[in-house]
């Protein structure tokens, strides 16, 4: 259990570092896809509720230190995001194909929505309410696109632990 965590926990940092150099390396100015939003969506699916809530948490606060918002405002979205998907979560199971791309193009505009609701009210001066309509709805494919690359890639570990532990328990381990 703990290889597995300390795996998903490498694997929010490789994705975390992905997200923050694809637009460079595309040049894309307006719109990045959440990589990490996708690997707390994963979560919400596939993992118990403090396991899974704490996961989340690191992924929102790599976001954090990615972005150029106050600490915490990432990490609070990301725990939001997996609570809310979790209590739903009979409705959207889901592993592959189009219900992916759905789930993490719906998450992605509310999720941007709720940070730039909450950067206008928690911080101070943060001015009109703007919310980036065609930016967002480019991240939000961008991000359903990335969550078919995230989930495959979590599916793919997830299945190589189910794999060898029936063969640990025949054990005794």
């Amino acid at each position: 259990m703990k290889l597995r965590i300390g795996l998903l926990m490498l694997v929010c940092v490789g994705v975390s570092v992905l997200q923050a150099v694809l637009p460079l390396l595309l040049r894309v100015r307006d719109a990045r896809a959440d990589l990490l939003l996708c690997v707390v969506l994963y979560l919400a699916l596939h993992d118990e509720w403090v396991q899974g809530g704490a996961l989340s948490l690191f992924a929102g606060y790599l976001s954090d230190l990615g972005s150029a918002m106050p600490v915490g405002l990432y990490s609070f979205l990301a725990v939001l995001t997996f609570v809310v998907i979790r209590l739903a979560a009979s409705a959207f199971k889901t592993d592959r194909g189009p219900r992916v791309v759905v789930l993490a193009v719906a998450a992605s505009l509310v999720h941007s929505l709720f940070a730039s609701l909450l950067f206008r009210f928690f911080v101070q001066g943060g001015g009109v309410f703007r919310l980036h309509v065609a930016g967002a709805l480019w991240s939000a494919v961008a991000t359903g696109l990335g969550g078919l690359f995230v989930f495959a890639v979590l599916r793919r570990i997830d299945e190589g632990f189910r794999q060898h532990e029936p063969a640990a328990i025949g054990r005794g381990f």
